[in-house]
């Protein structure tokens, strides 16, 4: 009886100790539901527990898939081969780790985000050849040299929107604890992207910065992606809103890297002018994937309206002539679809619609649900400020009702620390499943079981949060920097 109560005991002092709020509770709550809310706290710690779980014992990088199949496809043979090891398993890939970061800010675990800061902030002025920068992914397994990280799949690839990223997890931290250490860090990663090689319009100006270098093909400084300029247009808003709230002391970091408002000011009218004049699809009303080589590459792709309007908010696309509400509705009629897990419908958002992928084939995506629950969200509060009361519910429903399907999905396929996979596709050791016509195969289990997804757990708890990583939403989250 005694070893019982003290079990309960030391239940409850650590999850009072773990329970934190950095995202007004009554805003949080209105978009979950009452499930999660009265179980938020626990999915916090679950969250941090499964990245803690994910953490490599070797270089202290966090895995972004574990126990994958060994089988790969061979594009050369067209016939699938079997290695020693998970194809994915002991790689962490960049983006991955920034969503594990601000995982672990939301639920108050400050000290292992610092701990990825310092390992990427050194990695990062690592020489690559004549550059600089973070490769995409890098082995888990393999111990820092004195030249860096081992770099993973991708080779050496070193591309904009990881490097963002990082940045993105980086500007909140900066904001949410007060810290300012690693402001120098940003203006870093702001300065390199800035060098990249940018899209010349026939006129002279500049646009958006391509997607980077690194191992070919493509020519990665020809391929321009807009996923990977709004990540970039995320962190230079966000950093011109610390330079206009901030102190002496803080200004003084963009002083010493001689780096300021107009740098700011005029990489955004870059991003700009490059959305709205070249990539913006007036009959759509939405934004194309990028550009290349090949002209405007026009295949629809979720993230392009999901993390846009968060990203540059409702109110700017307004301004710029995009409507906002438009390409909300653009995602519902392309993006939503429902697949089945054992046997129980679950609705949720694609990579792409049926043109993008050119198959008989839709998935939920859950990376992609929760980060368009990130849109519904947003989308609410700015429809309620414009007097759009009706629709502010209607985004609202939404949001809830997505949020439940997560949750569901979750509760049926029941991995650990109700972790969620990529997908909702679960494919056998040699079925290939594919995000776009011809990228990114699915992840593939070892024997065909579920494998659980660091990016799709960490945006189910930021969804569940209703925090959006794009933006410093002052109103609703406790920023520690703004308010001293």
């Amino acid at each position: 009886m005694k070893k019982i109560f003290f079990t309960v005991l030391f239940t409850l002092i650590f999850s009072t100790a773990y329970c934190i709020d950095i995202v007004d509770k009554s805003y949080r709550e209105q978009f979950s539901t009452e499930t999660l809310n009265k179980d938020f706290y626990r999915h916090q710690m679950r969250t941090a527990s499964f990245y803690d779980r994910q953490t490599s014992s070797v270089n202290g990088l966090v895995e972004s898939f574990r126990g994958t199949s060994n089988y790969s496809y061979d594009l050369f043979t067209r016939s699938f081969i079997v290695g020693s090891k998970g194809v994915l398993d002991a790689q962490a890939f960049v983006y991955d780790s920034s969503i594990a970061s601000l995982s672990y800010i939301l639920s108050g675990q400050y000290k292992k985000a610092e701990k990825l800061f310092r390992l990427f902030q050194r990695e990062f002025a690592a020489s690559k050849g004549d550059n600089i920068g973070l490769c995409n992914v890098y082995r888990t397994d393999v111990q820092r040299t004195r030249w860096g990280l081992k770099p993973g799949i991708d080779g050496n690839r070193v591309h904009l929107g990881p490097n963002m990223w990082i940045a993105i997890a980086v500007l909140q931290y900066t904001a949410i604890t007060g810290k300012t250490d690693y402001i120098p860090f940003l203006i870093d990663m702001v300065k390199w992207a800035r060098e990249i090689k940018h899209y010349n319009f026939s006129n002279g100006k500049k646009g958006a910065p391509s997607m980077g270098y690194g191992w070919q093909p493509p020519d990665w400084s020809t391929v321009y992606s807009t996923e990977n300029v709004i990540d970039y247009y995320a962190v230079l808003r966000m950093l011109k809103y610390i330079y206009n709230n901030s102190n002496k002391d803080v200004k003084s970091y963009f002083e010493k890297a001689k780096y300021g408002l107009k740098d700011i000011d005029e990489e955004m009218e870059n991003v700009e002018r490059w959305l709205t004049k070249l990539i913006f699809d007036k009959k759509k009303k939405s934004f194309n994937m990028g550009y290349n080589s090949n002209g405007i590459d026009r295949t629809d792709a979720l993230d392009t309206v999901s993390w846009t309007i968060p990203a540059v908010t409702p109110k700017r696309l307004e301004e710029l002539g995009v409507d906002p509400f438009e390409m909300m509705q653009f995602a519902e009629d392309n993006y939503l679809v429902t697949d089945k897990i054992e046997n129980v419908e679950i609705k949720g958002y694609d990579f792409t619609n049926q043109q993008g992928r050119r198959k008989d084939y839709r998935m939920v995506w859950f990376e992609g649900t929760g980060f368009h629950i990130t849109a519904l969200q947003t989308m609410s509060q700015y429809a309620l400020k414009t007097g759009k009361k009706e629709l502010a519910q209607q985004y609202k429903n939404q949001a809830i009702e997505i949020l439940s399907n997560m949750e569901k999905a979750a509760d049926l396929i029941n991995l650990i620390d109700k972790s969620l996979p990529y997908t909702s596709k679960r494919p056998k050791d040699k079925q290939i499943f594919t995000t776009f016509a011809n990228e990114w195969e699915i992840p593939r289990g070892k024997n065909g079981t579920w494998v659980s997804s660091s990016s799709s757990t960490g945006w189910y708890l930021i969804a569940t949060s209703a925090f959006n990583p794009l933006d410093f939403d002052v109103k609703n989250v406790n920023y520690k920097l703004f308010n001293n």
